[in-house]
C-alpha cells in the first residue's frame, strides 16, 4: 500500500487509487440526482447529499497524498 505523506502532493498520483477517486468525483452528480429523486423527507436528502458530497471530495483529496511508485 502507497504511503500518505505530504510532499507527495507535487508527485503524479496512483493510477489505481487517482482512477476510482476520478471516477466516484465524475457520478457525483448521477448519486446526488438519485437522492434527490428518492421517496425521502427533504431534510434526510439534503443530509445525505452532503455524507455523499463530503466522502467522494475527501477520497479525491487522499488521493492527491498518493505518489506512483
Amino acid at each position: 500500500m502507497t504511503k500518505l505523506n505530504i510532499s507527495n502532493w507535487g508527485q503524479p498520483s496512483e493510477r489505481k487509487f487517482k482512477k476510482i477517486a476520478d471516477i466516484l468525483l465524475y457520478s457525483l452528480p448521477l448519486y446526488l440526482g438519485a437522492v434527490m429523486a428518492s421517496p425521502m423527507d427533504e431534510t434526510l436528502k439534503l443530509w445525505v447529499n452532503f455524507g455523499i458530497t463530503f466522502v467522494i471530495i475527501t477520497v479525491k483529496t487522499i488521493s492527491k497524498f498518493t505518489k506512483e511508485e
